[in-house]
């Protein structure tokens, strides 16, 4: 786990090595970091922390499947994938060893996000610092999910692009195309029917933490459609609870590439 975790440092935090590619990556990274700084301490007071969190999120959503979608799929295009299964270490370590080396990279990317969340949070007037725990919390484990499930199609596929594409697509399918089809259909019958539609969307869940106007009433706030206590705290723990069934499923079909393992029941699998 710990060669994992070196792994990405060298690949992603660093600008020496032959990929070209991740280097430039990196320094867009760093050249966006800089022009977040300059404006939200230009505009000191004038940003809600929220609003740099809902920025963070959708950077994880783009970040996390871009890092990962090689994990397992780029082992067996670069053919060391069959080095790896000999080596004395179990599919959980395998997996487990890449989900936590990815995060060892995003937890640098949220350090240094912490730094203008913090200084507009302080600076803001109207902070909400309940909200602005939960909203965090949400853009984190919104982010394991999103590597746990990154790691499930990289383990599915023979090919690194192959993975990328099913999980932006995938993503793109759950998190905006379908809720949005379906909330043009719902129209504006019920603003809780269209709640429910994007319920489990970070961005949709941080808008209505962003929203939230506890201070002005002495505690009496109303954000409209569904109870303001199924925004924060739910998705937490949907986001978590989803990332273990990922990661378990990860695990089990690790090697379903190489047709080792197939959804048939045990005696129709030995038929075959």
């Amino acid at each position: 786990m710990l060669i994992e975790i070196h792994r990405f440092r060298r690949r992603y935090l660093t600008f020496s090595g032959g990929n070209t590619l991740n280097s430039a990556i990196l320094a867009i990274v760093l050249v966006s970091y800089a022009g977040l700084i300059l404006v939200v301490f230009s505009g000191k007071g004038n940003f809600p922390p929220l609003g740099i969190v809902m920025f963070q999120a959708v950077l994880i959503t783009i970040f996390a499947p871009g890092m990962l979608h090689g994990a397992i799929a780029g082992e067996r295009e670069r053919r060391s994938w069959e080095l790896l299964l000999v080596a004395p270490i179990s599919n959980a370590q395998i997996v487990f060893g890449k989900f936590l080396g990815a995060l060892a990279a995003l937890g640098v990317a949220f350090g240094f996000l912490f730094v203008p969340i913090m200084f507009a949070a302080v600076t803001y007037l109207n902070t909400n610092w309940a909200d602005l725990f939960q909203g965090e919390l949400v853009s984190i484990t919104f982010a394991v999910a999103i590597c746990a499930f990154t790691l499930l199609i990289s383990a599915r596929v023979r090919r690194p692009f192959v993975a990328l594409g099913v999980t932006l697509g995938s993503l793109a399918m759950i998190l905006i195309v379908i809720p949005g089809m379906l909330s043009s259909l719902v129209g504006n019958i019920s603003g809780a029917i269209e709640d429910e539609i994007w319920l489990l969307n970070p961005i949709y869940v941080l808008a209505k933490l962003l929203d939230h106007r506890r201070y002005d009433y002495g505690g009496a706030y109303d954000r409209g459609g569904l109870s303001n206590h199924v925004w924060g705290w739910p998705q937490i723990g949907v986001y978590l609870a989803l990332s273990a069934v990922l990661l378990r499923w990860g695990v089990l079909t690790l090697k379903f590439a190489e047709n080792d393992v197939k959804f048939l029941p045990k005696g129709q699998k030995e038929d075959a």
